[in-house]
């Protein structure tokens, strides 16, 4: 932000130099101009008086005493000439001044209308501020739909709304009054899946009825492919998981970043799953299709048993797949927070979606706290504390017991660090308001 003001002030400064080249040539020329025309008046009136003496005494005739007028006349519109310079001079050192402070203001204004001001605030700023007119968005949509509310595409951008803030309760709520429209969209199901498994930080009975039937409405639907795979990984069925990721895969850009975690996930299910052949998910067959029995049975059971034989994965120690550190309280704080308050742990991406990579659950009572936030917490297989650059813990007392941000709560967050951080030191010293 600086370097940008620095260098948007040497412009003008360039600027300002170039088109007040000229006045500064003519300002060596300005002389002092108050008394100059008055003095030109009375020089002329005393050398037109010296001629008429001349003329009443003999000595000019009358020819010259009229040639003499003339040639006064002329030297006056000379000297009057002279004088309009010196006054356009001063008229110009005037412009001048009026251009050094004319420019700026112009420039500015120009900038503030037609610019992006808010692009030179630093980066949580923008977020912040961004964050603000979101809220004010949906704010008035939301006042919106309750003066028309048979609006299913208002609900529902109000829903996504909600969950891209965070707003859990919101969005489930947003979601329900989507009307039956909602039960008819494979797209709308899964999304509202989504939002539910972000806000319980896991796979519940719901979410998993969701993606059921928007892959009975859509088997080759996106969202409630991955989502239902991830499901199906959270359950331990691996082949199931497998079936689904492999479905989705062909739909992604080959070689891009979702392609990668997908295949990230597939990998990690054949991993568990002993190497078996995926099985079909009776869910995800076609109306009028016939699943092959058999060897849905066949690859089930050898799935199964692959989970059985597989070695239980090893507790992730603070390395590449980790980070670790102490979350405490500041002593300003300590009397807002109840010890049977809920703290939530979490790490997020700094670049990147929302969810959580790996989150946990404590009481206030535990505070300090030793904590490490691994893989084996993860929310979704592929979106994993190994799997991006840069994350960033966040802590926060709920005052609600929700993960969602809620007004009161307390919370802290570390710096962006590289996964396998150790000794990070949290510090919850904010209130939200």
């Amino acid at each position: 932000m600086t370097y940008f003001y620095l260098a948007a002030a040497a412009l003008v400064v360039v600027a300002l130099a170039l088109l007040l080249r000229p006045w500064w040539r003519a300002g060596r020329r300005i002389t002092s101009a108050d008394s100059l025309p008055v003095l030109n008046a009375a020089i002329h009136r005393d050398r037109l008086a010296e001629l008429e003496r001349d003329r009443s005494n003999g000595t000019l005739s009358a020819a010259d005493l009229a040639e003499a007028r003339e040639e006064l006349q002329r030297q006056l519109l000379d000297d009057t000439a002279a004088t309009e310079v010196v006054t356009a001079d001063r008229f110009s050192r005037s412009s001048a001044i009026a251009i050094v402070i004319l420019l700026p203001l112009i420039a500015v204004a120009m900038y503030a209308l037609l610019g992006s001001p808010r692009a030179v605030l630093p980066g949580e700023a923008q977020t912040q501020r961004a964050s603000a007119e979101m809220e004010e968005l949906v704010v008035k949509l939301a006042k919106k739909l309750e003066q028309n509310p048979d609006n299913p595409e208002g609900w529902a951008m109000l829903a996504r709304s909600y969950k891209s803030l965070g707003r859990w309760d919101d969005a489930e709520r947003a979601f329900t009054r989507i009307g039956p429209t909602l039960n008819s969209n494979a797209g709308l199901l899964a999304e509202y899946a989504e939002m539910l498994v972000q806000k319980d930080n896991g796979f519940s009975e719901r979410p998993r009825q969701l993606i059921q039937q928007a892959l009975r409405l859509e088997p080759e639907n996106m969202l409630a492919l991955f989502m239902g795979g991830g499901d199906a990984f959270d359950r331990g069925s691996y082949a199931e998981a497998i079936t689904r990721w492999e479905r989705l895969l062909p739909q992604l850009e080959p070689g891009g970043e979702d392609a990668r975690m997908v295949e990230a996930s597939i990998a990690k299910a054949r991993e568990r799953s002993g190497g078996a052949k995926p099985a079909i998910a009776k869910a995800d067959v076609m109306p009028g299709a016939v699943a092959p029995q058999d060897d849905v049975h066949r690859a089930a059971a050898k799935a199964a048993q692959g989970a059985a034989q597989a070695p239980a994965a090893p507790a992730a120690a603070p390395t590449a797949t980790s980070v670790s550190g102490r979350v405490e309280i500041s002593p300003a704080l300590k009397g807002k927070a109840n010890p049977d308050d809920v703290v939530f742990i979490f790490a997020r991406a700094v670049d990147g979606p929302r969810m959580p990579l790996a989150a946990k659950r404590v009481r206030a009572a535990d505070l300090p706290l030793d904590f490490v936030l691994d893989d084996a917490q993860a929310v979704m297989p592929g979106a994993t504390i190994s799997s991006v650059p840069q994350v960033r813990v966040e802590v926060r007392v709920s005052k609600s017991g929700q993960a969602q941000a809620g007004k009161g709560d307390l919370t802290g967050k570390s710096a962006a660090v590289k996964p396998g951080a150790k000794g990070l030191r949290i510090v919850i010293d904010q209130i939200d308001q």
